[in-house]
């Protein structure tokens, strides 16, 4: 029993649809699940018609180019469109006319359509060639109500899934997608943006799978970004605890929650390349630490929080304890902070929701100020030398550095920006 993962770019258009399932045909096996994220840029284009529909505004132009875009891909692989996959796209132009509730949970109501869209077009590629089954998540991860970043109720999942996998896995590779679940209402919630990898550890842990092996467009686990480091460096393996340490500083190869799961249950994770699959890429298992290099993390769209008590007192324990309080209510994660008599100080990644829920819960204690529009770079496991290598950063607004990592909040130039 393996998990195979694919994300959007594997599957962008009729050629990458082709090449999945050729990748499928050759490395798949028996018993397997294949996790697949919407198409292409498809979740952003959800993400846009979401805001026009809740604001009121006019969407149906973007509605129809995203039809327009899966229904093109269908045509060039099937000459005509599937019956479900028509059956989606009207779902969701009817759901996009009945803007209801909250913000999140119409966005989860929404965006879960890309990966139903993604996964109906492989499987009629797939069954071409093979028998093969579809699922719907939905049926088998269950969630809290949290919705936009939902938590995964693990004895009912893992019931769920163990109850219909195995029949299904006896025609062959189930489909399924990444991303989505539903609450115990049975409205669809999504675990966060990028969480396919999560949902492939989801299915991994819950069925006792061998391995799990996330496909990507590069040749497997960097230490940079190779588009802005060149001479970035493959890890050939790599523990879990060291890939733990990098998606908390923000790598996005793998998403955060994927890592414990799997380490829970001692299942080893592959990231390997759809474009060269032959590539050996990476093993993360439960090894000693072996990755000594330095990586180089660097994340956008950072907001510095700044917190200075109004009575003039000293930012003491139980002054932290209402603020990381605040914090765990609005479901953020800090990605640097700092303290001082006065002041309380974090880098969080944006978030217009989550600002204004911390602005209400502590405006009343504390002087609330932030800055917009910083970039917060990493070296973990730096050296003298790689520093050496960091871009101009702009103007320094926070630095830490430890034994072990360093990193630096930015206002990036203007050159950066573009």
């Amino acid at each position: 029993m393996r998990i195979f993962k694919f994300g959007g770019a594997s599957v962008k258009d009729a050629d990458g649809v082709r090449n999945l399932c050729e990748i499928i045909t050759q490395f798949g096996g028996d018993s397997l699940v294949i996790v697949i994220s919407a198409m292409g840029k498809t979740t952003n284009a959800l993400e846009a018609l979401v805001r026009r529909a809740y604001e009121g505004g006019e969407w149906k132009e973007r509605y129809e180019a995203l039809a327009t875009y899966h229904s093109d891909i269908c045509n060039e692989l099937f000459a005509q469109v599937p019956e479900d996959v028509t059956n989606w796209l009207l779902q969701l132009k009817a759901a996009l006319q009945t803007a209801e509730g909250s913000y999140e949970q119409f966005y989860d109501q929404i965006v879960p359509y890309g990966e139903l869209l993604s996964t109906s077009i492989v499987y009629h590629q797939l069954s071409t060639q093979q028998s093969c089954v579809w699922l719907d998540a939905r049926k088998c991860v269950k969630t809290n109500s949290l919705y936009t970043e939902a938590n995964v109720e693990w004895e009912l999942t893992e019931h769920y899934i163990a109850r219909a996998l195995p029949a299904l896995l006896a025609q062959g590779p189930v489909i399924t997608q990444g991303f989505i679940g539903s609450d115990a209402s049975g409205k669809s919630t999504t675990l966060g943006r990028e969480g396919s990898d999560f949902s492939g550890a989801i299915f991994a842990y819950c069925l006792q799978a061998e391995s799990l092996t996330v496909w990507k467009d590069v040749p497997g686990l960097l230490n940079a970004d190779p588009k802005r480091f060149p001479q970035a460096e493959l890890f050939h393996e790599l523990s879990f605890q060291e890939v733990t340490e990098l998606t908390y500083y923000g790598a996005k190869v793998i998403h955060p929650k994927t890592i414990r799961p799997l380490a829970q249950r001692n299942i080893p994770l592959y990231v390997r390349s759809f474009v060269d699959p032959t590539g050996t890429g990476t093993k993360i298992s439960e090894s000693e630490k072996v990755g000594v290099k330095p990586c180089f993390v660097f994340k956008d769209k950072q907001l510095l929080f700044t917190l200075r008590v109004r009575d003039n007192s000293f930012v003491d324990e139980s002054k932290l304890v209402r603020v990381f309080q605040a914090l765990d209510q609005a479901n953020v994660k800090i990605n640097l902070m700092h303290s001082s008599a006065l002041t309380f100080t974090f880098c969080m990644d944006y978030s217009a929701v989550k600002l204004e829920k911390l602005q209400s819960s502590l405006t009343e204690e504390f002087h609330v100020l932030y800055n917009e529009g910083l970039h917060l770079a990493t070296i973990k496991n730096y050296t003298p030398e790689s520093f050496e290598l960091l871009p101009p950063l702009g103007e320094v607004i926070l630095e830490q550095k430890t034994r072990n990592n360093f990193q630096v909040l930015y206002r990036p130039t203007e050159s950066d920006e573009e």
